[in-house]
């Protein structure tokens, strides 16, 4: 028979009874509330207990401690596995007393209230612990929604519908544990589980996540000061969760800039938007590293046209300007056509210009020969005169030129009297010219084989000097990219390079006369529907997709420096503002006006918004990471931000779901009526 240890009128009995109602009747009968033959239908011993030794306590501690985790992490069905073990020892151990099922669930649920009733602290400790190392476990096996939820980074919201679930499902499973007395009780009990499971649930997510801030919020005055590496750490780790990237993306985005020459490109750049926001705040908030922030910003700012007139020039291959290659192109011509054109004119034979008179014949005078016939006294135009000057030096209407170098002197002439047409605008005159040019051309290539290969080489020189025209034409704004690329195309390699030339030199000299001021962005130029299709067309082979990543990131380092400098500056004046003005007179001109209701309201707001903001010294440390350079210091930073917050994470859903689970595991017993 089980002893039960009461205490009764300030004294402490052992009693000798079967089950609870045994016990009960029997303090009754101590209390003198009823006879006790009535008390209890078996005989009953009650000798006061003396005090308890300093070992008895631990050990009842440690009961309690004990029967606190069990009943946590068995969910409302400890006692049943405990009445279940007990109830099958005492058939099959031969020195204990043989009893019924519902005695041992009687005596085993006796044992759990004595150990709470004596020693409450230990036993809630425990339960305490059962409930954080089943959400641990839960958590481990991944069968916690909460803590798959925030691990998973999704919101507050989702946070929360995961938590409900998970408090729903463990109330349910111990309310239905936890009821008594038939199917029915434990059903009814199962419900009530559910419901309180799901609302602890509910606002479990949000109280943790307010009460972390608010902690964080409180302590970070008296912390940060002396130790802000973690709060600079869990900044960075939060801007890196906002911008979706892990510390290795930032770290591949600094390398592949510096590979690419521009070693300027910081973390900040590297997170995008996330770390514009984070450098504007750092150059508005007042601390000892605010003027070499701005600074760096400004001068890194100011060699961007530099910059990006040395990438066009690489990404082109071209290093001279247009001017300079037309005259190298022209000097190089008639260095070689000085060398062809006296070896042509002196193997050359007698040319026959016959073909040549005739063209020109049936165009000024068809028919007829007008030095013998004279049609009338009208005035020839401009294309008569033109041409009947070309038959002039070809023929004095008796004779015909013969000699090689005489047509060939006559066939320069004839090269310029076209170039002026056209430069005038006389274009139906240039185009019967150059009918007869072509086949002056031909009467000389007839007399000489080596004016073939003469000739050949002038003109592809010329279309050399021509494609750097073409070149220049075609970086106009004017000129469409879907017209210019197929023109790029067409050209052979030598003229694609000399219309490179022609088309970054205009480019490269906007760049270099634009504005040296931080707030221009010349990156932007070049960032046009055209230029962005025809920059990485016509840059030299393999250098397009560098030059299109160069610019762009000219564009974020400017992005950067725009969100930290410029804009409106009422930010920066309010800052300064808050940084001189450490106590804040409205509260004196309140106290002086009688208001000492509103003088402490506006103290408070002041204090309020310091304890609640980054001291100074974080946002310092904070703002030498975000300038940092080094993609190997970066990553380290970065990685030892992001461990801290995802320990952080994994803190916090352990907390979440231990709280779940303690409110819905420790929901009580609800008995039949």
């Amino acid at each position: 028979m089980p002893t039960y240890t009461v205490e009764v009128n300030g004294e402490t009995f052992d009693i000798d009874a079967p089950n609870d109602d045994a016990v009960r009747a029997a303090v009754r009968q101590l209390q003198g509330q009823q006879p006790a033959a009535a008390a209890a239908p078996q005989p009953l011993s009650a000798t006061p207990q003396p005090e308890k030794s300093t070992l008895e306590k631990v050990k009842g501690n440690i009961n309690s401690f004990g029967q606190g985790i069990v009943d946590m992490v068995g969910m409302g069905y400890a006692d049943e596995i405990g009445a279940g073990i007990d109830y099958a020892g005492s058939h099959v151990l031969p020195w204990r007393d043989a009893k019924t099922y519902d005695q041992a669930l009687a005596d085993t649920r006796g044992e759990q209230e004595q150990a709470y009733e004596e020693h409450p602290a230990a036993n809630i400790a425990g339960k305490v612990t059962g409930a954080l190392w089943g959400a641990s476990r839960l958590a481990k096996a991944g069968l916690s929604p909460t803590a798959n939820a925030i691990k998973n980074e999704v919101g507050l919201g989702r946070v929360t519908a995961a938590s409900s679930k998970e408090g729903a499902i463990l109330g349910t499973i111990s309310g239905f544990g936890n009821g008594e007395d038939g199917f029915v009780n434990r059903l009814a009990n199962s419900g009530v589980g559910l419901a309180l499971g799901a609302g602890i649930g509910a606002v479990a997510p949000a109280a943790i996540a307010g009460g972390t801030q608010l902690v964080k919020s409180a302590a970070a005055p008296l912390i940060a000061p002396f130790a802000p590496n973690g709060y600079v750490r869990d900044a960075l780790a939060t801007a890196l969760r906002r911008a979706g990237m892990t510390p290795e993306q930032v770290e591949t985005n600094m390398r592949a800039a510096a590979a690419d020459g521009q070693d300027m490109f910081n973390v900040a750049d590297a997170m995008g938007y996330t770390g514009e926001r984070l450098m504007s705040t750092s150059t508005r908030v007042p601390h000892d590293n605010r003027q070499p922030l701005a600074e760096a910003l400004m001068a890194r700012q100011a060699g961007q046209g530099e910059r990006l007139a040395n990438n066009l020039a690489e990404g082109f291959d071209t290093f001279d300007t247009a001017g300079r290659r037309i005259a190298d192109r022209t000097t190089q011509r008639t260095a070689e056509a000085n060398e062809l054109y006296p070896a042509a004119r002196a193997n050359a034979g007698p040319v026959n210009v016959t073909p040549v008179l005739d063209e020109i014949d049936r165009t000024i005078r068809p028919g007829v020969n007008q030095m013998v016939n004279p049609r009338d006294r009208i005035a020839n135009d401009s294309i008569e005169g033109a041409l009947t000057r070309v038959r002039s030096m070809l023929s004095d209407g008796n004779s015909q030129v013969t000699d090689f170098d005489t047509l060939f002197r006559a066939k320069l002439d004839l090269d310029d009297m076209i170039q002026r047409a056209e430069a005038q605008g006389a274009g139906n005159r240039a185009h019967y010219l150059s009918r007869v040019q072509g086949l002056v051309d031909q009467a000389l290539a007839d007399a000489s084989e080596g004016y073939v290969g003469a000739r050949d080489a002038f003109a592809r020189a010329s279309r050399r000097i021509d494609a750097v025209d073409a070149g220049s034409a075609a970086s106009r704004i004017s000129r469409r990219a879907q017209d210019t690329i197929p023109e790029f195309e067409a050209m052979p390699p030598g003229e694609q390079v000399d219309f490179r030339a022609g088309y970054i030199d205009p480019l490269i000299a906007r760049l270099e006369g634009a504005s040296s001021s931080p707030t221009t962005n010349k990156a932007r130029m070049l960032q046009t529907p055209k230029f962005e299709a025809e920059l990485p067309a016509f840059a030299a082979p393999g250098r397009g997709e560098q030059l299109t990543d160069r610019i762009a990131r000219e564009q974020t380092m400017f992005r950067t420096a725009n969100a930290a400098l410029g804009n409106s500056k009422t930010a920066d004046n309010l800052a300064d503002a808050a940084d001189m003005n450490q106590f804040d007179p409205a509260v004196i001109g309140r106290l002086v006006r009688g208001d000492p209701i509103g003088a402490i309201t506006t103290g408070l707001s002041k204090m309020l918004g310091t304890v609640t903001g980054q001291p100074p010294s974080v946002v310092e440390r904070l703002s030498r990471v975000l300038m940092e350079t080094n993609p190997d210091v970066a990553l380290d930073v970065l990685r030892a931000g992001t461990q801290q917050l995802s320990r952080n994470d994994q803190l916090r859903a352990r907390l979440v779901s231990a709280l779940v689970e303690s409110g819905a595991a420790g929901m009580p017993r609800l008995t039949a009526p």
